[in-house]
């Protein structure tokens, strides 16, 4: 399981507190093994092999924020494009680059994502399907992570989360989720994705 540094002026990153706290909690038997990633379009891949190369996993489930979304977002689709205005902590803005020329335009997650879906919104989640990981640092890792997918037995999927409710951030428009809904959405998308291993 991945989560991202800091970002955008925002002192702390709700997908690495949900994954840290994720990773204090598993239980079962499970091999969890949790990566903090850099929020740069240029190293995150890299990141992403060497923890891959390190912990050899069947499953790759990666977080990241949204601060305007007010649920838990699993993405079913990675587009093979970057853009940003704002840039990332390296202060890179790319303008509508492909990640990789001549690829795919886009990925989409193998993992049973209506299910998934199904089994957080029993516990009562709000929660949807996105058919858009955006075109930031997010988009470019789960593309990363669908295009390793295609050349072994590995899964992924990328879920977007709210920022939660005692998070800090200049951003008047952001929208909450309490951290317990977050991580029980977590381990419950971590129990489906392993019972049938």
């Amino acid at each position: 399981m991945t989560g991202f540094e800091p970002f955008g002026g925002h002192p702390e990153n709700v997908s690495w507190e949900v994954a840290r706290r994720v990773s204090c909690r598993s239980a079962d038997g499970l091999e969890l093994a949790v990566e903090l990633l850099p929020v740069s379009f240029t190293r995150v891949a890299h990141s992403l092999h060497k923890a891959v190369e390190r912990h050899a996993p069947d499953v790759v489930i990666m977080l990241g924020q949204s601060a305007l979304t007010d649920r838990v977002k699993l993405e079913r689709v990675a587009l093979n494009l970057m853009d940003s205005a704002m840039g990332d902590n390296d202060g890179y803005k790319p303008n509508e680059e492909p990640i990789y020329s001549g690829e795919n335009n886009a990925l989409f997650t193998t993992l049973p994502i209506k299910r998934l879906h199904a089994a957080i919104v029993e516990e009562g989640i709000p929660a949807k399907i996105s058919n858009s990981a955006g075109v930031y640092v997010c988009n470019r890792l789960y593309y990363e992570a669908l295009r390793m997918c295609r050349c072994g037995a590995m899964q992924a999927l990328f879920i977007h989360l709210p920022l939660y409710e005692e998070q800090t951030t200049t951003n008047s428009e952001a929208r909450r989720m309490p951290m317990a809904d977050m991580v029980k959405t977590i381990e419950k998308i971590i129990n489906e994705v392993t019972k049938d291993e």
